[in-house]
């Protein structure tokens, strides 16, 4: 028997084969339920490569799709950065605008409530720091800015012009040891005269000794020296000088403009100084040797 099969194992082996193929068409056939063993089997021997590639199709995918949203995160990071600087810019250039309309407001009631000619003019230089303490303008003759107008702030009084051209001038800075201006104190009306000193403060100086002054008053101009409307603030009194002897006592004074912070200035004429009228001279009649008296 051994050596027939090993003979004829190819034709038994086919037909085994065959056999076997028609039992299950004729099973299947008369049957409503399929019988397939061999897909069964290769069905349970696919089955895990099948779930292997689908979990790795679905990490891929995932992997895809969170690289994608992270590209559409970067950009949009990057969008709402450069977003952030326009609108950061813009928010400077507004505070910016309103900074400069506050201040050019200040500087037109300022304009309204000066007698005579006024020339609104920007600070282009200061030096603070150099043996004079001048700031240069950019305004000049061309615009009616000439030697010997004042030149104020809406804080108070920034200095005197002291030199033109056509279209800049000079300003002698208030808290220049060269500058003086006439002031009173504004609670007392004690008279003085409040000067620059080489540290870059200033100082009311020629105040008799008689006059009450105290820390904390308020200096502003008289008007009597032919240069400064009168009662604009120059600064306040800081401290008096100790151990004074003599007719006059004098005060340190904090300065009400800091022309390190401020951009733009009022150039004023000179106010006309008001002298009372003078009366005419009585006339009498004759004396009796016919002179007039």
């Amino acid at each position: 028997m051994v050596p027939f099969l090993r003979r004829y194992s190819v034709v038994v082996t086919t037909g085994t084969l065959i056999a076997l193929s028609l039992a299950l068409l004729m099973v299947n056939a008369g049957g409503k339920r399929r019988v397939d063993p061999l897909g069964v089997v290769v069905l349970e021997m696919i089955s895990p490569f099948d779930r292997l590639l689908s979990s790795v199709s679905s990490s891929f995918s995932q992997a895809w799709d969170g690289y994608v949203a992270l590209v559409g995160v970067r950009q949009e990071n990057a969008w709402l950065r450069k977003r952030v600087r326009e609108l950061e810019a813009q928010t400077d250039r507004t505070a910016d605008l309103a900074s400069q309309n506050a201040r050019l407001q200040a500087l037109l009631d300022l304009r309204e409530s000066m007698p005579g000619q006024a020339v609104s003019a920007r600070i282009t230089s200061a030096d603070m720091t150099g043996l004079f303490r001048t700031a240069t303008l950019n305004k000049g003759e061309r615009d009616g800015v000439v030697k010997g107008m004042a030149v104020l702030a809406p804080q108070g009084v920034v200095g005197q012009v002291v030199a033109s051209s056509p279209n800049a001038a000079r300003v002698l800075l208030l808290e220049d040891s060269s500058s003086g201006v006439d002031a009173i104190v504004q609670r007392s009306r004690a008279r003085g005269i409040v000067e620059g000193g080489a540290n870059g403060g200033c100082a009311l100086k020629y105040v008799k000794r008689r006059e009450d002054i105290q820390v904390g008053d308020r200096i502003v101009t008289s008007g009597l020296d032919g240069i400064f409307p009168k009662g604009v603030p120059i600064g306040e009194i800081t401290s008096l000088a100790p151990g004074e002897r003599g007719l006059f006592q004098t005060a340190d004074i904090q300065p009400a403009v800091d022309v390190s912070k401020i951009e733009e200035v009022l150039v004023v004429a000179a106010p006309a100084i008001e002298m009372p009228p003078v009366p005419p001279r009585a006339r009498s009649g004759p004396d009796k040797r016919g002179r007039a008296n």
